[in-house]
């Protein structure tokens, strides 16, 4: 998963990939070996070699804001999915859109029904992903044709989810 942040200290490119019980940060082309445990929501508990940093998020990450403390510091950051941006020039098209999982998970909520209308940027459904829930977002205005999921399904990367027309 590829993101751009931004905070008062400017923008970085933030890259991360799941390997087995741990993950790989690179920002901005540092890496970072990760082990990530989730005590509750918005709380994070990051081993990073032999520190262990406690950290706590609040706001929505798919809504483009959050507020992060770590020691005493706080960040104010924007999140930008790169893929969502680059699927902007998708709003106006014409024809079938397919929306595909982007990672392996689970399907937690249905968000609309086959046969609604959906707007450019509406929930379609949410997709639960390494522990994280990511709402998977119509890219472009249309009728939406096809949920080719249920609750409590898993997917693979790839897999078709909805069809928008």
């Amino acid at each position: 998963m590829k993101v751009e942040i931004e905070s008062e200290a400017g923008k970085h490119l933030v890259e991360i990939e799941r390997r087995e019980d741990r993950l790989l940060a690179r920002v901005d082309g540092r890496s970072y070996d990760l082990k990530v445990f989730r005590p509750e929501p918005g709380l994070y508990t990051l081993l990073v070699g032999p520190r262990v940093i406690e950290v706590h998020v609040e706001g929505n990450a798919p809504a483009g804001t959050v507020k992060v403390t770590a020691r005493d510091r706080v960040w104010h950051l924007r999140v930008a999915d790169r893929r969502h941006r680059r699927r902007a020039g998708d709003s106006g098209s014409e024809g079938r859109i397919s929306l595909t999982a982007r990672m392996p998970g689970k399907v937690v909520r249905l968000l609309a029904e086959v046969g609604s209308t959906v707007h450019a940027g509406q929930g379609i459904l949410v997709l639960e992903a390494m522990k994280m829930q990511n709402e998977v977002k119509a890219p472009k205005s249309g009728r939406l044709a096809e949920i080719r999921v249920r609750e409590g399904q898993t997917v693979g990367a790839g897999e078709l989810l909805a069809v928008i027309e």
